[in-house]
């Protein structure tokens, strides 16, 4: 594949996360041609969005894909805790008629099942790239977008489509490139992730706690792991980096005390954390032409209730059907694109208010646990 020989499909895919290999595996299905290009070199990136709730199971069932993912390893998460103290002062069960409060899918499992699915399809019609990144739109000469320009192991080429999928997360480069602005807000917090083998007996759960006034919260993962979500105040970790580390992570141990053997041996420096820059965004408009946004490249979620995967799993599945309809006709008309916005957006916008509403009322509502 060369800028003189172009890959050509019907739909192009810029980002191969949850989202867009969705998206890619449900079109590929209906006999639709697509691209779906990855910066990395593999499907097993770093990522920290890796609870399903119960909206993203019902997209995975919908189609068949639910069971073949757990197969391959998860864990349902039986309820959510509220410490003080070093004890439990509250507990939260799965409501009637649910039988978790979100699953554990590790993202390389739910990748690798959609993509292979995809791939053994009788005749597939999908085109896996890695390493390949967009560096801007494919336009003929009268100005029309026909494609994007890419960078494949460091060369220069293009991908030829009738539909451009923005599916390339918070930063978007499809964004970018099309001129879609996004409405940036700030939370007022970062936050610090690490993971640390869970001690024996630990059972699989959300746990909540406050530390000085902020939000600790802790993810029981397949595998034997615990994922820590600390909050601090946004901006603060330069400052924080240059304090004593040991008084510091003593607070994670002070309230979970079954930790403290297992954070001692893996978080032993500032460099055990990652820092994230917490930060949500809604695009005023998804669609520019033939291309269009979903999932974090429209609306970036915080990590609070943990919205963010399941909206992109949403997005794609409504989308796919937009784009099912559009190959019927040949793609001839763009404006059905405009229809994801139309039936995801008010949904998008609920979960986006109820994030803020969930971080300024934590303290509030742990206090009236205790």
């Amino acid at each position: 594949m060369n800028d003189n020989n172009p890959l050509n499909v019907d739909v192009c895919i810029v980002g191969a996360g949850p989202g867009g290999a969705l998206l890619s595996y449900l079109l590929n299905r209906q006999g639709i041609s697509t691209a779906l290009i990855e910066r990395q070199p593999h499907l097993h990136k770093s990522f920290r969005g890796e609870l399903l709730n119960q909206d993203g199971e019902a997209v995975l069932s919908k189609h068949g894909l639910f069971s073949g993912v757990v197969q391959l390893g998860a864990l349902p998460l039986e309820q959510i805790q509220y410490w003080e103290n070093g004890q439990i002062i509250h507990t939260f069960h799965p409501a009637e008629g649910e039988s978790h409060v979100g699953i554990h899918i590790p993202q390389n499992h739910l990748l690798d099942f959609i993509v292979s699915e995809s791939q053994n399809l009788p005749h597939s019609h999908e085109h896996v790239l890695f390493n390949t990144v967009m560096t801007g739109l494919l336009r003929d000469k009268t100005g029309k977008t026909i494609g994007i320009h890419i960078r494949q192991n460091g060369v220069p080429s293009s991908i030829q489509a009738s539909v451009i999928v923005g599916a390339d997360g918070r930063y978007s480069a499809v964004r970018k490139h099309s001129g879609l602005t996004p409405d940036v807000r700030k939370h007022g917090y970062d936050l610090l992730w690490a993971r640390i083998p869970a001690p024996v007996g630990w059972e699989p759960a959300v746990r909540m706690a406050s530390m000085d006034g902020q939000q600790l919260a802790l993810f029981s993962q397949y595998g034997g792991y615990v994922q820590i979500g600390w909050n601090i105040p946004q901006g603060s970790f330069s400052s924080l980096r240059e304090q004593p580390f040991a008084p510091f992570v003593e607070k994670l141990v002070a309230a979970f005390p079954c930790l403290s053997d297992s954070v001692a041996a893996h978080i032993q420096t500032w460099s055990d954390f990652v820092l994230l820059s917490v930060e949500s965004c809604y695009s005023e408009s998804w669609t520019q032409d033939n291309v269009v946004l979903l999932g974090d490249a429209a609306h970036t979620m915080t990590p609070t209730g943990a919205f963010g995967l399941n909206a992109a799993l949403e997005d794609a599945d409504a989308l796919s059907e937009i784009l099912t309809r559009m190959a019927s006709d040949h793609f001839k008309f763009t404006e059905p694109l405009q229809q994801l916005q139309i039936l995801r957006g008010d949904k998008v916008k609920q979960q986006l208010a109820r994030q803020v509403e969930m971080e300024s009322s934590f303290q509030q509502r742990y206090e009236s646990l205790r």
